[in-house]
């Protein structure tokens, strides 16, 4: 397991972390893509469809981190991206945060730890 992130990979998962941070429904759908890495149990999964409603830009970055995730086999957390993340979750999913308490508690249950 590596936690080692290239400079695309990183560019692209800080531009995916901007756009879900707006409120547009490209902000919407991304936050939905990051939150899936996250914490699926808890935040929602991503619909894989979702690539076709995105502008082709965010599916190309959607399409790096997605092999960042599967390279890196760690949380977004774990590789110094967890206010970001908690950001999002303030935003799209703060109900869903309060009901399950604290993110790292949820992420542990996930992790298997």
């Amino acid at each position: 397991m590596s936690r080692s992130i290239s400079s695309r990979q990183k560019a692209a998962l800080e531009r995916l972390i901007r756009i879900a941070q707006a409120s547009t429904g490209q902000g919407r759908m991304t936050a939905e893509f990051l939150l899936s890495w996250w914490n699926a149990p808890n935040f929602g999964g991503f619909d894989m469809t979702t690539l076709w409603a995105v502008d082709s830009e965010i599916a190309a970055d959607m399409v790096t981190v997605f092999s960042l995730v599967a390279k890196c086999r760690h949380f977004p957390d774990d590789i110094g991206y967890d206010e970001p993340f908690r950001r999002i979750v303030q935003k799209w999913r703060p109900m869903t945060e309060r009901a399950n308490g604290s993110h790292d508690q949820a992420v542990s249950v996930n992790a298997g730890t």
